[in-house]
């Protein structure tokens, strides 16, 4: 309990300034016909904000200098004033080794450091305490010679063991199930769920699935939206 106090005791005296980078997006398709893509910062605070930005291949815990990809970020490091905004260029190496018959996933990484502002001034004896906030966001490499995204969740297989259910995934694209429902009822699935391309993955339910029995999925798109569909599981 007296941990517990001291943490509230720090946290009432010292203001925290909390991120205030939007970033205009929640996942990013990278098409290989494309030259590059934009990545749009805004800074919705008074203040400045130095922003960081970088590129991982799935590991969160590695720091950028010792990550190589085949993307070039431009500029990697740049002050956002307040009310402003930044477009961040991610261009693709030429000659690069990325698989030209299926997706890649790579993240995007958004570190907002907040600067000071007249506003940020808190009362004599109190200090005010900056906190710098990571944000990631999927970047999807999806190479010219494929096609037929849209009808990739057809495809999905389902099978179901009990409260267990593998996913099949036989495209060469991510696909990713926000919820599965039965019927009209609530999501049976815990959390969402993303299926490699060419890859299987098994989720526990919160309920039995049967073979044969519809279920309603709701995948996220390209756009970041939830689209429909039915299905049976095997």
């Amino acid at each position: 309990m007296k941990l517990v106090a001291a943490l509230s005791g720090l946290l009432l005296t010292f203001p925290v300034l909390a991120d205030s980078i939007i970033v205009n997006g929640t996942r990013f398709i990278y098409k290989g016909n494309e030259k590059e893509i934009t990545v749009q910062l805004s800074n919705s605070a008074e203040r400045p904000s130095l922003a960081q930005v970088w590129l991982d291949n799935g590991d969160a815990t590695v720091t950028p200098d010792k990550i190589t990809t085949p993307f070039i970020i431009n500029p990697p490091i740049s002050r956002i004033d307040g009310h402003s905004g930044q477009v961040i260029r991610i261009k693709l190496n030429a000659g690069n080794s990325l698989p030209q018959n299926k997706e890649s996933l790579w993240w995007i990484n958004v570190l907002d450091i907040p600067g000071a502002s007249k506003a940020d001034k808190a009362p004599e004896g109190i200090g005010v305490f900056k906190m710098a906030v990571r944000s990631r966001f999927k970047l999807i490499y999806r190479p010219e010679p494929l096609s037929g995204r849209a009808s990739a969740i057809a495809k999905l297989k389902l099978q179901p063991a009990g409260t267990a259910l593998t996913l099949t995934n036989p495209t060469p694209f991510y696909i990713t199930v926000a919820t599965i429902s039965q019927g009209r009822g609530e999501p049976i699935n815990t959390e969402a769920v993303m299926i490699a391309p060419e890859s299987s993955q098994t989720i526990n339910l919160r309920q039995a699935v049967r073979a044969g029995e519809e279920l309603t999925l709701e995948e996220i798109n390209d756009y970041g939206a939830l689209a429909k569909s039915k299905t049976r599981a095997g």
